[in-house]
């Protein structure tokens, strides 16, 4: 009897599994190099990047593009909160949150993003850009604590340069991040 073929190490898993996803242009890991700079084109002066820093806090870290074919996120990428971390109003991503909305008569900011009527803020308000959950990465043994965020706009000149996509509309990138865990 021949022995089983072992699985691919995880890192190549995650890579194919993203670059066969609908709507995915490139993908490629990042260098601790990618990383730090990415820590220095952080900016600050429209929202709290949250989502950036937990993703660049994981052991492995994948940038990709995308275009319009790829899947809406699966929760909110854009939150109002208040002093107290209190969510004052999040973006609409689905038709099927944005029925809900409506049917709970939800204060629209905008086509896709909903104030929480009754809500007061404790403090000052803010933007904020969560983590976001990455569905098709969370089973994949020896992936642990997935999550993924958006740039932010020097973040993303500066992938885009160091990974030669051009600076089309069209694209936007998202970075993945990972632990190696148990498989």
């Amino acid at each position: 009897m021949e022995d089983p073929i072992p699985p691919p190490p995880v890192d190549d898993q995650v890579l194919a599994i993203v670059r066969s996803l609908r709507g995915v242009v490139r993908a490629d890991f990042l260098t601790s190099a990618d990383r730090e700079a990415l820590r220095g084109h952080a900016t600050s002066s429209a929202a709290d990047n949250r989502g950036i820093r937990e993703v660049l806090g994981r052991e492995r870290v994948l940038c990709l593009f995308k275009d319009a074919a790829f899947r809406p996120p699966p929760e909110p990428t854009l939150l109002l909160v208040d002093a107290a971390g209190k969510i004052l109003g999040r973006e609409v991503v689905t038709d099927e949150d944005r029925r809900a909305s409506t049917e709970r008569r939800l204060a629209f900011l905008g086509k896709d993003f909903v104030l929480s009527p009754g809500v007061r803020p404790a403090g000052t308000m803010h933007f904020l850009l969560p983590p976001v959950r990455f569905p098709e990465l969370e089973s994949v043994p020896g992936a642990a604590r997935v999550v993924s965020a958006s740039p932010d706009p020097p973040q993303d000149e500066y992938l885009r340069e160091r990974l030669g996509v051009p600076r089309r509309n069209n694209l936007a990138s998202i970075l993945v991040g990972y632990d190696r865990g148990k498989p």
